[in-house]
């Protein structure tokens, strides 16, 4: 399957450094395995020898070496990696800004490192036909996610970030049927500052410019037992107290 994937990985974990850790965020062993390793693991349905694979990555974390030496164990050739210079305004400029390596016509996948699925919860064949757009989604209580409200017919009819319009929450992964599509969704969305959240420019938000001008989003919803968030020290600590076996 032609698919581009960028995983975004352009933060400086400053909550691990805070608490201790001495090396970058997915660098950490959990269960013998990167947290780099646990997220990628999660794309195994989707991550093929023809998918293009883009890292974008912060250049003071020095990740090039790590992310190369851990994909390369995976079998995938095509693979790029982007070196920004500074933090980003969001994940959602993070991934536009790999835009070059993408071939327009393929769809784009958009993952973080902070999250673990189990593989067999995810899987291209759970995207609904006819979808534009598709965010598998958990049930989980707090307002710190991004939510998909659903319409009668399934489909979904608005998506927030940090606001629970719905108990559906984002497990971090975007998906876009045309990878063309994104880069001219972002410009027109972003292009009016009110559509940034705290200053940041957030990916799920932009699929309102993609319900606004007729596309579909779909949603999948997982359930909790099958997704483990690895965004902060105490997730992590979580994370390391399941057994194996779970995992």
């Amino acid at each position: 399957m032609s698919l581009n994937v960028v995983i975004t990985m352009a933060g400086r974990g400053s909550r691990f450094y805070d608490a201790g850790y001495k090396v970058p965020k997915y660098e950490i062993l959990a269960h013998e395995r990167s947290l780099f390793d646990w997220s990628v693991l999660s794309l195994k349905n989707f991550l093929t020898p023809d998918s293009r694979v883009i890292f974008v990555c912060l250049d003071e974390n020095k990740s090039s070496e790590f992310v190369l030496r851990r994909i390369k164990a995976l079998g995938l050739t095509d693979v790029h990696i982007v070196e920004l210079k500074e933090l980003t305004d969001g994940q959602a400029t993070s991934a536009y800004l790999s835009r070059d390596l993408w071939n327009p016509e393929w769809p784009l996948l958009i993952y973080n490192i902070d999250t673990y699925v189990r593989p067999q919860a995810l899987h291209p064949a759970d995207i609904r036909p006819g979808s534009d757009g598709w965010v598998p989604c958990f049930q989980v209580p707090g307002d710190h996610w991004s939510f998909v409200k659903l319409g009668d017919d399934g489909w979904a009819v608005d998506l927030a970030e940090k606001q629970r319009i719905s108990g559906n929450a984002s497990i971090g992964l975007y998906w876009f049927r045309r990878a063309g599509r994104y880069v001219e969704l972002y410009d027109r969305f972003f292009n009016d500052p009110k559509n940034l959240v705290g200053g940041e420019k957030y990916i799920a938000p932009l699929y309102r410019q993609l319900l606004a001008e007729g596309g579909r989003v779909s949603l999948s919803d997982l359930p909790l037992s099958e997704v483990h968030v690895l965004g902060t020290p105490a997730e992590l600590d979580r994370f390391l107290q399941l057994p194996v076996r779970e995992l």
